[in-house]
């Protein structure tokens, strides 16, 4: 967004500002013409030979008039228009219509745009700008992401919109909240597993924090999405190539500039159009049969990249998947293994950091072997009704 929008001061409001002094002169009974200084300090002093008087800088001219026509002391500075630089002062302290210049797509039935020169003019309120207020202006620079090429400006354009109006930009509208997504709590009132003695102790807190779905991850509305990704980092087969495809060209092309990543290790993108804001890419390790004890700490090493990355960027919530188990020749029950103890352990560490932490997993197979495994790792009551389940 503020590579998108720059202010510019422009003749008409320059116009605004002569009027002002002249009518403010006219009241006072002077000249329009003649501009009166701001203090005693632009006055010519005593002894000074006589000729051009010295004049107020252009920028202090507007403060000479009345009290109640300049709108009152200097506001303070709005750490929201970081991205748009003020070029026009308000007048009358109601604020001042100023001119925008963008670059790119431009929609918005709110302004009116003059020509080729791409121009807007909106209204600029007195004082600190609010969220309701500034959000119009961002979207007067509006950025089409099914056709734009530029990654930068799509992703500076993404964070600066609410998550309502983020939704526009989905490449799906069945997408599914955080909220819909049952956790483990209440969805193991349904499960017939009984565990005599799970692995670790019982903890409804941490049950809250972790869920088992079964769906389309990418369409997912969380903060972050898993990507299972090769080294290339540039699209693959699975899950990989479904979230290049939903997510558009504008990821592989931010993904090429990351220069590939090694096995256990993660990068983070942007989202672009998928409901996740941001996409998390790791490498796993492929194994041809038993899996060794060095691939076993590579998976587990891939699950604690991705999650240091979530706390690194302060996102509350994550969707992981199985990892690559049946592409990469990992057995997939022996990864289940891997996954459900390295997050249980990070759980346990980091529970007051995170909102929910999803395990996706498309088949219904995978759903039964996780769904088998996870009282031995987040035990719960097995008595009670039927919870809500996830669904394809």
């Amino acid at each position: 967004m503020a590579s998108s929008l720059a202010v510019q001061c422009c003749s008409r409001f320059g116009s605004c500002r002569r009027r002002l002094r002249s009518s403010s002169a006219a009241a006072c009974g002077k000249s329009p013409n003649r501009t009166e200084p701001r203090s005693t300090h632009y006055a010519r002093p005593e002894g000074r030979r006589r000729g051009r008087e010295r004049e107020a800088p252009p920028t202090r001219k507007l403060a000479a008039a009345e009290p109640a026509l300049r709108g009152g002391a200097r506001r303070p500075r709005d750490p929201a228009r970081a991205g748009l630089r003020r070029s026009a002062t308000p007048l009358a302290g109601r604020g001042a219509h100023v001119c925008i210049r963008v670059r790119g797509p431009v929609s918005g039935p709110d302004y009116k745009f003059q020509g080729a020169q791409r121009r807007a003019w909106v209204f600029w309120p007195r004082g600190p700008l609010a969220p309701e207020q500034w959000a119009p202006l961002a979207m007067a620079a509006k950025v089409d992401l099914s056709t734009s090429t530029d990654w930068k400006e799509a992703k500076s354009f993404l964070k600066g919109l609410s998550d309502k109006q983020r939704e526009e930009h989905y490449f799906c509208r069945d997408f599914v909240k955080l909220k819909k997504i049952p956790t483990w709590k209440e969805a193991a009132k349904g499960v017939t597993v009984k565990v005599d003695e799970p692995k670790y102790k019982k903890d409804k807190q941490l049950n809250e924090k972790i869920s088992l779905f079964r769906g389309d991850i990418t369409k997912l509305e969380v903060d972050a999405i898993v990507n299972a990704a090769n080294s290339s980092l540039l699209g693959g087969g699975g899950v990989d190539g479904c979230i290049h495809r939903a997510a558009g060209p504008l990821l592989t092309d931010e993904c090429r500039t990351l220069q590939s990543c090694e096995t256990g290790k993660a990068k983070i993108t942007c989202g672009y159009r998928l409901p996740a804001k941001y996409v998390i890419h790791t490498v796993g390790p492929i194994a041809h049969g038993e899996p060794s004890a060095s691939q076993a700490a590579e998976l587990r090493s891939c699950y604690l990249s991705s999650l240091d990355l979530l706390l690194e960027h302060r996102l509350r919530s994550v969707a992981l998947p199985p990892h690559r188990a049946r592409s990469a020749g990992y057995p997939n029950e022996a990864a289940a293994e891997v996954v459900l103890t390295t997050l249980r352990e990070w759980l346990e560490q980091h529970k007051d950091k995170v909102d929910r932490l999803i395990i996706c997993v498309f088949l219904e197979k995978d759903e039964n072997i996780y769904r088998q495994r996870f009282p031995h790792y987040f035990p719960v009551d097995s008595s009670g009704p039927t919870g809500p389940r996830s669904q394809l």
